[in-house]
């Protein structure tokens, strides 16, 4: 029971806390349209905003850990931990926890380096291309392969196997309804990477991740709320020690 309280806990809050550091980085960098921009505004804009949107891209990183154990545990939860399905939906969503966990580190470990020597006064404009490269080279690797299109692809399958095993288990099909769609429109929205590299216009479906990450978030919260109702519910067992019998009286 407490694993179902801690899943439902970190189900339900993910996707408030989430929106705090999005906020913020919306706010004073403007993500997630930054990453279309190209390598020189990015780098420049990153420097000018300091040490805080370094600590920003951090916590937003770090939110994905308590994620990625209730993705393990949750198969526990449906008491179908031999299921094929609930096996393949954990493997999918540990990969996609980790490689988005890879993508969203980027911005503390490895963007800051360059956007200090990018702005940095002796700089000069060679250095400057070779620096865009790099940010260019490492973004297109640890940002739209793996943390958006990787990332979202194994997301879209660990969310959609999941809400099979839930209405398998009798939770209900609404949640799950909600969470299928929104697997749906992430795989729809993969269209946005790939428009990166191949002649695409994608116009309307480069709004599609937001939408689908907005919908995934309502889903998160629903079955948290669900968990946590659940676990209320469930009667508590209590165990009595055995009766003795009766001394014989002399």
């Amino acid at each position: 029971m407490r694993a179902e309280r801690f899943v439902g806990w970190v189900m339900l809050l993910f996707p408030l806390a989430v929106n705090v550091p999005f906020g913020l980085l919306a706010t004073r960098f403007g993500y997630p349209d930054v990453l279309r921009q190209p390598a020189a505004q990015v780098l420049t804009r990153f420097a000018e905003a300091g040490p805080s949107l370094v600590w920003t891209w951090y916590a937003y990183a770090l939110l994905v850990v308590p994620y990625l154990a209730a993705v393990v545990l949750l198969p526990r939860i449906l008491n179908d931990a031999a299921s094929t399905v609930l096996r393949v939906a954990t493997v999918l969503g540990v990969l996609s926890c980790a490689v988005q966990l890879f993508g969203l580190l980027r911005w503390t470990f490895v963007v800051p380096a360059l956007a200090s020597s990018y702005v940095a006064p002796g700089t000069d404009e060679a250095t400057r291309r070779a620096l865009e490269v790099a940010f260019t080279v490492q973004h297109q690797l640890f940002g739209v392969m793996l943390g958006e299109h990787v990332g979202q692809l194994f997301l879209a399958g660990w969310t959609a196997s999941t809400c099979l095993a839930w209405v398998r288990a009798g939770r209900g099909r609404l949640v799950a309804g909600l969470g299928a769609l929104a697997a749906l429109l992430f795989l729809v929205g993969l269209v946005d990477g790939l428009a990166t590299v191949l002649p695409l216009s994608p116009r309307l479906l480069a709004q599609v991740p937001v939408a689908a990450f907005g919908l995934w978030c309502l889903w998160s919260l629903s079955t948290g709320i669900q968990l946590l109702r659940h676990g209320a519910r469930a009667p508590v067992v209590r165990t009595h020690a055995p009766l003795r019998p009766p001394a014989n009286v002399a």
